[in-house]
Order: C-alpha cells, then sequence, then structure tokens
C-alpha cells in the first residue's frame, strides 16, 4: 500500500502577538517536507481572539517568509473581549526550493490588544505525484476585486463531468469580503448547478466594524455526485442594499474516493442548541481504516444566532476524547453576532493517527443561551486517510474549467 506524501502540524497552547506581522511559535512546515517544483493542497485552521475592544488583528500564511497576499484575514473586536473566531485558508502551491509554510500574526489596529491565537492545524499534501490535476482534483481563483450588490455574483468556477457514479467529493470554498459598513450584512455559499442545484451551505453576517484587508469566509460540503456535468462556484451577496467588496475567491474539490478509506455526513436542517456546554451532538460518523493510518478530519457548521448578541462553544472529539487535546478545558467562546439573523461559519481540521478498528468522530456544539432558539445548521464533518487504495479510484473527466488566475504570492 503507499502512503500520499504529507505533513501535519499543530499549536494547541495559546500564542500572542501585539506587533506586525511575524511568524508563530510553533506554526510551521519545514521545507524538508515539499519536493521543488510539485504541487501541494495547503490547508490551514486557527483561532483568534483579541483582548481589547476596537483593536484588529490578522493573520496570514507566508512561504519563506513572503506572504501569500490573499490569505491575509482581519477581525476586529468590538463586541465581546477575548471571544474567539475561526481562521481558515486554502491554496495550491508549486514547491520552491528553501521555502518552509509559516503562519503569522499581527495585531493591525489599534494599541492596546493582545491578539491570542490558538488551535492552530497546518496540513499540506502532495497533489502532483498520485493524483491527477483536473481528474482527481480541481482549484480555480478569481482575483478580480468586486462590488458585491444584492444580487449573488460568481467568483472562483469549476465544472466537472465524474467518471464514476456515486463517488464523494469534498468542495471547499473560501472569499475574502472587505466590509465597506456596519448595517448590511455579506454572504458567501457554495452554488452548484448541473446534476443538481443548490446553494447551500452558506454564511452571512453583519460585521460589528470594518477591515482593512478584508476577513475570510469559508464554506466546506461533501457532495456525492453521479456522472453528470456539475458546476461549484463560490458566490456573495450583499443583504438589503448593495456594499461591500469581494478581494479574493476561490474553490477547492477532492475526490475522497482517491484514498483508501474516508467518511463523511452533512445535516442541512437546523439543530436547537443546548446551553450545557458541548451537549449538542451537531454531527457524527465513524471510520475504520483498514491499516494503521494518519487521518486527515474536518468539521464545519453555521452559528444561527437567533439573537444578538450570542456565544457559542464546538470541539471535535474523536471517541469521546478532544482532538486537538485541550477543547473542553479552553472552553473558548466564539462571538461573530452583531444581527440577530447572522449564521456564522465555525472551523477546524485536525489529523491524528488511528488504528485499524471502527473510530467514531463528534461534532459537539453549545450556545450561552436558548432565548429565541439559536441553531447549528449545515452542520458538516468529514474524514480520509493518508493511505490510497490497493487499486485506484474512479477517474472523472473534466468538461471545463472557469480558472482565474495571476502570479501574486
Amino acid at each position: 500500500m503507499a502512503t500520499i506524501a504529507h505533513a501535519f502540524t499543530e499549536q494547541n497552547s495559546n500564542q500572542t502577538s501585539t506587533g506586525a506581522y511575524a511568524d508563530i511559535t510553533g506554526a510551521s512546515i519545514a521545507s524538508s517536507n515539499f519536493t521543488v517544483g510539485k504541487k501541494y493542497l495547503v490547508l490551514i485552521t486557527a483561532q483568534i481572539a483579541l483582548s481589547a475592544s476596537d483593536d484588529d488583528g490578522g493573520l496570514r500564511v507566508a512561504h519563506g517568509g513572503t506572504a501569500f497576499v490573499d490569505s491575509e484575514s482581519q477581525y476586529e473586536c468590538t463586541l465581546g473581549v477575548n471571544n474567539r473566531e475561526t481562521y481558515k485558508w486554502f491554496t495550491v502551491w508549486t514547491a520552491v526550493s528553501g521555502e518552509a509554510i509559516t503562519l503569522q500574526a499581527a495585531r493591525t489596529a489599534g494599541t492596546t490588544a493582545t491578539v491570542n491565537i490558538d488551535q492552530i492545524a497546518m496540513f499540506t499534501m502532495n497533489l502532483s505525484d498520485d493524483l491527477v490535476e483536473n481528474t482527481d482534483w480541481f482549484f480555480a481563483e478569481d482575483v478580480i476585486d468586486l462590488a458585491i450588490t444584492t444580487t449573488f455574483q460568481d467568483g472562483a468556477i469549476v465544472t466537472f463531468t465524474p467518471g464514476t457514479v456515486s463517488q464523494d467529493w469534498l468542495v471547499m470554498t473560501e472569499a475574502r469580503i472587505k466590509n465597506t459598513n456596519t448595517t448590511n450584512r455579506l454572504r458567501t455559499c457554495i452554488n452548484r448547478s448541473g446534476e443538481a442545484t443548490s446553494s447551500l451551505p452558506e454564511t452571512s453576517c453583519q460585521r460589528p466594524g470594518t477591515t482593512t484587508t478584508g476577513t475570510m469566509y469559508v464554506c466546506d460540503r461533501v457532495f456525492n455526485l453521479g456522472t453528470a456535468s456539475n458546476t461549484f462556484k463560490e458566490r456573495s451577496a450583499s443583504i438589503t442594499s448593495n456594499a461591500h467588496t469581494r478581494y479574493y475567491s476561490a474553490i477547492f474539490i477532492l475526490n475522497l474516493n482517491k484514498f483508501r478509506n474516508h467518511a463523511n455526513a452533512y445535516t442541512e436542517a437546523d439543530q436547537a442548541l443546548s446551553a450545557t456546554d458541548y451537549a449538542t451532538q451537531l454531527q457524527t460518523i465513524s471510520i475504520t481504516p483498514d491499516i494503521i493510518s494518519d487521518v486527515l478530519i474536518g468539521g464545519w457548521w453555521g452559528f444561527d444566532c437567533g439573537n444578538s448578541p450570542r456565544d457559542a462553544e464546538f470541539r471535535i472529539q474523536v471517541d469521546n476524547v478532544d482532538q486537538p487535546a485541550g477543547q473542553t478545558t479552553d472552553n473558548y467562546q466564539f462571538e461573530f453576532s452583531s444581527d440577530l439573523d447572522d449564521e456564522e461559519h465555525m472551523t477546524l481540521i485536525t489529523m491524528l493517527n488511528l488504528s485499524a478498528a471502527a473510530h467514531t468522530i463528534d461534532l459537539d456544539a453549545s450556545t450561552n443561551s436558548v432565548s429565541a432558539t439559536p441553531a447549528g445548521q449545515y452542520s458538516s464533518l468529514w474524514a480520509f486517510t493518508m493511505e490510497l487504495p490497493a487499486a485506484g479510484g474512479g477517474l472523472s473527466i473534466p468538461v471545463a474549467m472557469k480558472h482565474y488566475r495571476d502570479m501574486r504570492v
């Protein structure tokens, strides 16, 4: 059996920043993990908070000390001091000699806040050697600045026709949007057309302040596809009236059947959240690796706050043990809501080595108050081993792909 080349690191001790962008201790993947000229999926999540009101903090990813321009995401603290927000960013990167991948943090506005960063997970996977671009995986970007209107507008787009029926495809979208006011909600979603139509999951929020470079908004979902043409898009809109600017949009699609074992589940309906910490199980899956294997796990859900302001908590557990460790003890409060109609994303990835036995993975959540019935929605949980199957997975045949790219790093 073959293991796909990959690397993973995590930093589960809270790190701080009070100055300009700099590498975070323990948040790097060394250059020795990359082969020059090969393409890699880079996937990173983290949790960020600020200690003082009205200051801003930011996260971004760098290669060899040079920032990926479109990875920067800024967060303002105008509601809950020390409440966390989730950061997620992905790209496909062609490795350069001597360049490591690092996560950087900064205080980007104000003079008093400490930026706190915890539960950092960094994953890279070689896409060149065992998978086929535009067959097993797809990546597209749109780097054109766009003034958002009340009508959904296309960002990155991928169109393809799978060659094998009933396979599972992970679809991830991201949009970096600058909110130009604090009165109009912004919205981004995964849009599907062709074989079937949908515009969920989505994330929607009215930001409590404005940022300079924008904030990253992401969506995840696994789709089981037939052998008809499918088009997936990141789409963005402004609610009530035209506002906000989308600076960047991207989409990544991966055939999970190319891996030896995988599992996934998605629940669209609202699930009422308990006020008891982590008492609501939003999603659960079971995976049984054929052999001992590293397993990448991803969780995503939308927090329908129901009222404002509102806090939430969430965690992932494997066999009823926190993964990553420390989530239950930390009991971080995630507060995004500045509007009672907010539907904010919460997400993380993690990896651990699992034995050749059945393992249960749970996504748990809760809220600080059940008044107005806050809910979890679009709950997604997926996992796949880093082992490749004995025989290759099914092929998919690309039909067309809209693929905006430029040479920015």
